[in-house]
């Protein structure tokens, strides 16, 4: 899967394709939080991005897919 130009490997632990889901909430004290899920086992990861002290938003995308591709 692709996201953002950024490529997402199958889950490892079970092969299907993972599914993205980018919550942004317009608020100052709660991050944008990015996440990835598998829909078939439920395996997920997440990260905030773009408030601040966090990573904008594509470099959020790309340290979620490696964080999601090195398992």
């Amino acid at each position: 899967m692709t996201f953002n130009d950024v490529e997402f490997k199958a889950c490892p632990r079970c092969g299907v394709e993972p599914k993205m889901e980018d919550v942004r909430e317009r608020s100052l004290t709660k991050p944008n939080v990015m996440s990835v899920k598998c829909p078939a086992c439920g395996m997920s990861n997440s990260i905030a991005w773009g408030s601040m002290d966090l990573p904008p938003f594509r470099q959020a995308v790309a340290m979620l897919a490696d964080s999601w591709n090195s398992r």
